[in-house]
């Protein structure tokens, strides 16, 4: 009787832990997603930034403005990366979360260069933000790399108002 029992406190522990290990990679992928939602319109908005500062369209100050808040939220992604990093994550969940980190990297590099060249409007601070635009964009064709070894991934239906 006591062999059944510990038999069946086993099998409870695997499944437990087996529900809990689908539901964490369920939720890194979930993230992954969304930051990389984001990576993709941080790159594109501090692009349609430095294009409208140079051809003033948009003011410095403003240009500045943007900048900082795009590069204040990349940091803050990439504390949430670090943040769930574990030992205990699966092979592809931290290869998705190094991918990510490298990308959000660049992209503060990038944001960066940008705000000195928004200050400064120097020709080698320019030459900087488009050697990160050109880094950045290698880094986000990694993780689109990455993502295309998976089927894609389910949506939802579009909401009635636009049927």
């Amino acid at each position: 009787m006591r062999r059944f029992q510990i038999f069946v406190v086993l099998m409870i522990m695997l499944v437990t832990s087996t529900g809990y290990a689908a539901d964490q990679g369920a939720l890194i992928n979930a993230f992954g997603e969304t930051a990389t939602a984001y990576l993709n319109d941080s790159f594109l908005l501090l692009g349609a930034t430095a294009d409208g500062f140079v051809s003033s369209v948009i003011a410095g100050d403003t240009a500045m403005e943007i900048t900082r808040n795009v590069q204040r939220r990349i940091r803050i992604i990439r504390a949430k990366i670090k943040m769930i990093d574990s030992p205990s994550l699966s092979l592809i969940d931290k290869k998705l979360l190094n991918l990510l980190d490298n990308a959000f990297l660049c992209m503060d590099h990038q944001a960066w260069a940008l705000m000195r060249y928004i200050k400064d409007k120097l020709p080698d601070n320019a030459k900087k933000f488009e050697s990160y635009r050109t880094d950045c964009l290698e880094r986000i064709k990694k993780l689109a790399d990455f993502y295309s070894e998976f089927p894609a991934p389910p949506e939802l239906p579009a909401p009635l108002s636009t049927r």
